[in-house]
């Protein structure tokens, strides 16, 4: 029996089209506003929105929505990839990262989060793994903790 801690499916699925979605409106908002930051002499690089508004419509509203949508599925993509999938058993903790897969057989002295980041101790306070994640601490508590691991509220004091 193992448990697996990941993201919830609504947002896994969620992202994939909400980042598309938040990037054509961004893009749609900048090619909108384009011809208004053109007129303000003070405002920092100018050049991209002069020859963004020197685009003819529909072109421009066309591009600039494909471009933002275009980028929001980089972004999506870059969160799918980067993503910590732990799954915790009595014998093992097995975290993925980047089609990366790193198996931990060894008796774990503590776990925890510390600054965003899943801790795993082995004997003597050894650090064996430091994973940045953005999981539920609730959730990775359960998990290792209904396997018997020795789940910590707080990091350890600096010794």
């Amino acid at each position: 029996m193992e448990t697996v801690v990941d993201e919830p499916a609504w947002v896994r699925r969620g992202s994939w089209l909400a980042r598309p979605v938040a990037g054509a409106l961004l893009g749609w908002g900048v090619q909108a506003l384009s011809g208004w930051i053109t007129s303000l002499t003070w405002f920092p690089v100018q050049g991209p929105f002069r020859l963004l508004h020197s685009v003819p419509q529909p072109w421009r509203l066309i591009g600039a929505v494909a471009v933002g949508a275009l980028l929001g599925v980089a972004f999506a993509w870059m969160w799918a990839w980067d993503r910590l999938i732990v799954t915790v058993s009595a014998t093992r903790v097995t975290l993925e990262r980047r089609e990366r897969r790193r198996r931990i057989d060894t008796a774990l002295a503590a776990v925890f989060v510390d600054d965003g980041k899943l801790v795993l101790l082995g004997e003597n306070d050894r650090e064996i793994a430091r994973e940045k994640t953005d999981l539920s601490r609730r959730q990775l508590a359960e998990a290792f903790t209904s396997h018997g691991r020795p789940w910590l509220d707080e990091p350890r004091p600096e010794r």
